[in-house]
């Protein structure tokens, strides 16, 4: 489920990847491929993250590869066994992709672009229009897709939200410019304040 979400993530910005169900092929993988970074589990079958983590250290040609422990503990302690065992950074699961795009920026020492508002409304216009919420079953489905971080799927979605009825449509360019953003925490508060109001 972690993998799908970071390929529904990535693959629209052009990422490229492989993905590998285990350590050990993980590390097979690295060796045919050289990729420039890896994002890995902790707990997986027949080699573990640890173990991955401590055989790519030890490997003079994949040593300086950056990787990035992804795991759903948030202990402090698991962050920084991670980070002892050869982890360059750690990603909390389920993945929050404002903190996966800024550690990509920070390993990949790139710099993302984002898109300038298609509104033709200002901030403080916005703040006054008033937002009407389509039906909580609509609701619903945009929240799970943000969860999933399918963005492509929810804008699709919203859009055809707006074209149901015209007083979606302020709510429906709010969700579109945050997704266009990637703001995946800002878009469940979002519709989670509508859910909870409704």
């Amino acid at each position: 489920e972690n993998r799908a979400v970071l390929m529904n993530l990535l693959e629209p910005l052009g990422f490229t990847f492989t993905e590998a169900e285990n350590g050990k092929k993980g590390i097979e993988k690295a060796k045919e491929q050289s990729p420039h970074l890896i994002i890995t589990d902790l707990a997986m079958p027949v080699m573990d993250g640890f173990e991955m983590l401590k055989k790519l250290r030890n490997d003079e040609a994949l040593k300086w590869l950056r990787v990035i422990v992804s795991s759903a503990s948030v202990s402090e302690i698991d962050r920084q066994i991670s980070l002892e065992a050869g982890g360059d950074d750690f990603l909390s699961k389920p993945v929050n992709a404002e903190e996966l795009f800024d550690l990509l920026a920070k390993h990949l020492r790139i710099k993302w672009l984002y898109e300038s508002s298609e509104l033709n409304i200002s901030d403080q216009e916005r703040s006054t229009v008033e937002m009407v919420a389509p039906p909580r079953s609509d609701l619903q489905i945009l929240l799970e897709l943000a969860e999933d971080g399918l963005l492509r799927t929810l804008t699709d979605k919203a859009k055809e939200i707006g074209e149901k009825d015209e007083q979606y449509q302020p709510f429906v360019k709010e969700i579109m410019q945050l997704a266009k953003q990637f703001q995946t925490e800002k878009i469940e508060a979002l519709i989670q304040k509508y859910l909870t109001n409704l």
